[in-house]
């Protein structure tokens, strides 16, 4: 698995290809999937240099905004074309997208080769935002063996404080640091789901059209769900 996830990156490095890894990839683990961001116009053709190397690949209908689900033999791209936080996508993002090759920081540990505040934020973002507590991330092990401590460095750069007002909002910002400490300087506890819903609840809090389609998402894409769109993959053509 390993081989072949460094000769997809090569190749789109190869290609020039603008994508960005989400989360690191550690090789000690058993991986299934790859989470990353790929610029939408070029979507097509990473789908023909895959096939070129791969032979047939297989897509399924994702249930969330702005992704789709790529499978290159066994191995399950899953891709954003935005930054995007919240169940089911519904909070999409027009971040200026940090596009980077990958760099190994270790020799089974494979990291996005940007700043480290950039990953950091993303990341932490991922984890409270995304999932029902911290832990249910496969990649928080790592989350924390990265950032048990220099975290406090991190937290104060002008990346993370911008991410809090374009997520928050300026008004709400502030209160959404405050739980996020209240996290960190507890000890990065992996059962922590009281911060996880509170932030989850401020993001949508006077925020009316992002309530709505918060809700209209979850109805949708459940909807989808109960009548098979996402049970099967389908053949790229």
């Amino acid at each position: 698995m390993k081989d072949k996830i460094n000769l997809i990156f090569s190749l789109f490095d190869e290609n020039s290809i603008n994508y960005y890894l989400l989360r690191p990839l550690n090789f000690n683990d058993d991986i299934k999937d790859i989470d990353l961001i790929l610029d939408v116009q070029q979507y097509d053709k990473v789908k023909e240099i895959l096939c070129k190397e791969f032979g047939q690949l297989y897509y399924k209908p994702s249930n969330a905004n702005s992704s789709t689900q790529l499978l290159v033999d066994d191995l399950l791209l899953d891709i954003k074309f935005d930054v995007c936080f919240l169940p089911r996508k519904s909070l999409v993002l027009k971040y200026d997208i940090p596009y980077s090759k990958v760099v190994y920081k270790s020799k089974d540990l494979l990291l996005p080769n940007v700043d480290e505040e950039k990953l950091f934020t993303f990341w932490l973002h991922h984890l409270f935002l995304d999932k029902y507590q911290v832990s249910d991330s496969s990649t928080f092990e790592v989350f924390v063996d990265l950032y048990s401590k220099n975290w406090i460095y991190l937290i104060e750069t002008q990346f993370f404080h911008d991410s809090l007002i374009i997520i928050y909002s300026s008004n709400k910002s502030d209160q959404a640091k405050q739980l996020i400490l209240s996290f960190l300087k507890n000890g990065l506890n992996p059962n922590e789901r009281v911060v996880n819903a509170a932030l989850k609840k401020l993001v949508l809090r006077n925020n009316f059209s992002q309530y709505v389609k918060y809700v209209y998402d979850k109805f949708k894409f459940g909807i989808f769900r109960r009548i098979g769109l996402y049970e099967n993959y389908r053949t790229v053509k």
